[in-house]
């Protein structure tokens, strides 16, 4: 038996720790693999956009002007017709007055106020939802106005980041002669500010006349003042009476004069277009007034004379919006006002604007058989003297046929008397029923040389009158269907479509040309 020794044995083999461990770890990775992969974490919300930027102003917007004064009853008329000058000269998009703010677009507004004082003006550029994208205070010299706006000339261009930043707009001015603009501000804004009493219907007015006589003398000392020869030709346009034939000849020749000088004056090409309209140049005039628009959407000149031009050529719907806006620029314009009229016997007139009592008014009543309402608006419309001379003895002649003579009597006396002008004399007739007296007149209008007014012919209630035979003469003498021809025929072509020049071709897409 072999002999004891004292030789330590090998412990057994066991698991260690750590290997246990790892082996579990292992196990349930593998156990927990499927799951693992079928889980998909939620995708993370994405970030808020962040707020639309606010809405840049370039003079590609359109820019609206609003003038405010912090003083009571301030003479702020002269500067607001100067900013809008110096506004759509300085090729800012100025959009035409609307007539209905319900539905007026929402644009850019440059808010000017002045202070009580007249020595500040606080620039204001409002973006089209009212927030205030910049402000500046405008320091104010108060010697002279034509320091005033060449400050407002000075500043603007830059406040507005005009495109033409490289100078100021004070050559737009026109003068540097603070005399000369006042003898231009005082007399071109007779006929041309918001009280103008219009130029297709001038009124007789002594003041126009020692007006245009003082600018005759500006132009003497100041040969190239454009501004100046634009407002002399407008200021020939409104002068009333008997010499309508050579006032329109320097009219024409006083435009002319303007626009060899600079052909951005809208004033000198409205009145060459009213000139052309004058001699029945239905096509050159609307090119001149349409051009006039596209230099200043608030030229009155241009929208009273393109809006009685449509009047006159039968386009009612054509010239509604064009007259309201021409009413709305200037409420006492005379012209505007009665073509307006004439366009709501077949277009309702905007929500916000009201017709006022007018003799076409009264036609359309007394054409009705409701001539107490004709009684109603021609006593609104007319002086205690003139509707006792000759407005009375028309109503009495309507409920009395017998009394016609006597009527027609009262209504040629007041127009030989120039109490009346020739388109409410030619009404007056047409009231009555009496196409022979219409005619007559409108030849005779004709034979003179002098502008026949064709509005009362395109009337609904007027039937009478498109269907007397010498219709188409006086029509064809006026040389109508020439702009029938490129432009469109009358409205009522829609419902007598056999009437004289219906059947002509229209084209409306010709171009007008630039002078």
């Amino acid at each position: 038996m072999p002999a004891p020794t004292n030789e330590p044995q090998p412990a057994p083999k066991r698991f260690s720790t750590a290997k246990r461990v790892a082996g579990l770890v292992v196990l349930a990775a593998l156990v927990s693999w499927p799951i693992l992969r079928s889980y998909k974490p939620e995708a993370p919300e994405p970030p808020a956009p962040p707020p639309p930027a606010p809405e840049e102003f370039h003079a590609s917007k359109p820019l609206r002007l609003q003038l405010q004064s912090e003083a009571e009853n301030a003479d702020i008329a002269w500067l607001r017709y100067e900013l809008n000058h110096l506004l759509t000269r300085g090729k800012m998009h100025m959009p035409a007055i609307s007539t209905d703010p319900a539905t007026e677009p929402k644009v850019f507004t440059l808010r000017v106020t002045l202070s009580a004082d007249g020595k500040q003006a606080k620039l204001t550029l409002l973006a089209p939802d009212d927030d205030v994208i910049r402000e500046n205070p405008l320091p104010l010299p108060d010697d002279t106005r034509l320091a005033t706006i060449s400050a407002f000339a000075t500043a603007l261009p830059r406040f507005l980041n005009a495109a033409h930043t490289t100078g100021d707009w004070v050559a737009l001015v026109g003068t540097d002669d603070a005399k000369a603009y006042d003898t231009f501000l005082n007399t071109s804004l007779e006929w041309s500010g918001t009280q103008s009493a219009g130029f297709t219907q001038p009124p007789k007015a002594p003041t126009r006349a020692r007006s245009v006589e003082r600018l005759e003398s500006l132009i003497r000392s100041q040969p190239k003042f454009a501004r100046a020869w634009g407002a002399l030709a407008a200021g020939y346009l409104s002068l009333g009476g008997e010499d309508e034939t050579s006032l329109t000849q320097l009219a024409e020749t006083s435009a002319e004069r303007a626009l060899d000088l600079d052909d951005g004056i809208a004033d000198a090409h409205a009145a060459l277009g009213l000139a052309h309209l004058r001699r029945n140049e239905w096509i050159a005039a609307r090119e001149q007034f349409q051009r006039a628009l596209t230099l200043d959407a608030q030229t009155g000149a241009a929208l009273e004379g393109l809006a009685c031009l449509l009047v006159d050529a039968g386009r009612y719907k054509e010239a509604a919006p064009i007259a309201a806006q021409a009413v709305a620029i200037q409420p006492h314009n005379i012209g505007s006002n009665e073509c307006f009229a004439y366009t709501l016997t077949t277009t309702p007139a905007p929500p916000s604007m009201q017709a006022t009592p007018s003799p076409v008014r009264a036609l359309e009543a007394i054409l009705a058989g409701d001539d107490s309402s004709a009684k109603e608006i021609l006593r609104g419309s007319l002086s205690t003297q003139d509707f006792n001379r000759w407005a009375e003895p028309l109503l009495l002649a309507a409920d009395n046929r017998r009394r016609i003579p006597q009527a027609l009597q009262a209504v040629t006396l007041a127009a030989s008397e120039q109490q009346i002008d020739p388109a409410t004399e030619i009404l007056c007739g047409t009231a009555l029923k009496q196409p022979e007296f219409v005619f007559n007149r409108m030849s005779r209008l004709q034979r003179q040389g002098e502008r026949s007014p064709l509005r009362v012919l395109w009337m609904p209630q007027t039937k009478f009158l498109r269907q007397h035979p010498r219709f188409e003469q006086v029509v064809s003498a006026a040389g109508l269907p020439a702009f029938w021809q490129e432009q469109g025929v009358a409205d009522v072509c829609a419902s007598e479509p056999t009437l004289y020049g219906c059947k002509t071709h229209s084209n409306p897409a010709t171009k007008p040309s630039r002078r």
